[in-house]
């Protein structure tokens, strides 16, 4: 892990970096996440005390345990529970465009560690990770995945092995205009177990970089569990918050 530090903080060096989110310069160290520590102190944590499945914050106080939010009832999600660091809001989304769309491949390893340190108590007897996968097409238009960029240092921080367990079989077009209905519907049959006889009974972690209705992580979910997994917990480094 020193190599990749030692890295970052020559290219630093070398070439100044801004802030992500506000354009001020960096130390030569750089800024973890890629932003200042002013930016830093304005990342959101999710609250706690939200649904047990999904993660969203509730409008009540001293809920028992395992209590689950009306749309989670109404239509539990394939994921057995849905874990973000931050909302996706402020200085964050710079972070995961910077890694997204910019090839800022030292945000993933970032995100990865800071999910590996908030999580590692609550995923502790998971067997494997596994990363929401992209379609070939999109994977070659921007040469990586970004869900796998922090899927793979969660992963080696966690001591646990990084399984290409899924596939996406079918190019479905972007979430982001699409409604709740419309998304979950966009990504029927978009998944594809890979070797699933080596699922049965493991345990799995599904990474993303963001959730938002989570029609995503439920429907990658639902392909692992009918591919024999025992249990997927969702993992993603922020999630949108209903009303944001």
């Amino acid at each position: 892990m020193a190599l990749p530090r030692w890295r970052d903080r020559l290219l630093h060096a070398l070439f100044p970096a801004p802030c992500l989110h506000c354009c001020t310069p960096l130390p030569a160290a750089g800024g973890h996440l890629g932003l200042c520590a002013v930016c830093r102190d304005r990342l959101r944590p999710l609250p706690a005390g939200g649904c047990a499945v999904c993660g969203q914050p509730l409008d009540a106080a001293d809920l028992p345990p395992g209590w689950r939010c009306g749309a989670c009832r109404e239509r539990p999600p394939a994921f057995d529970r849905l874990l973000a660091r931050w909302s996706y809001e402020g200085p964050l989304p710079a972070v995961v465009q910077g890694l997204k769309f910019r090839r800022l491949d030292y945000l993933g390893r970032h995100l990865g560690e800071a999910l590996a340190a908030a999580f590692a108590e609550e995923v502790a007897g998971a067997d494997a990770v596994v990363a929401v996968p992209l379609h070939w097409r999109r994977w070659l238009s921007r040469g990586y995945n970004q869900a796998e960029q922090i899927a793979r240092p969660l992963a080696a921080r966690l001591g646990l092995p990084l399984l290409p367990a899924l596939a996406r079989c079918r190019a479905t077009p972007p979430q982001t205009a699409l409604g709740k209905a419309a998304r979950h519907a966009n990504l029927r049959r978009a998944f594809r177990a890979r070797r699933p006889a080596r699922l049965g009974s493991l345990c799995l972690l599904l990474v993303d970089d963001v959730a938002t209705t989570g029609a995503t992580l439920d429907a990658a979910a639902a392909e692992l569990k009918r591919a024999g997994a025992a249990a997927v917990t969702a993992i993603a480094a922020a999630r949108t918050l209903a009303g944001s």
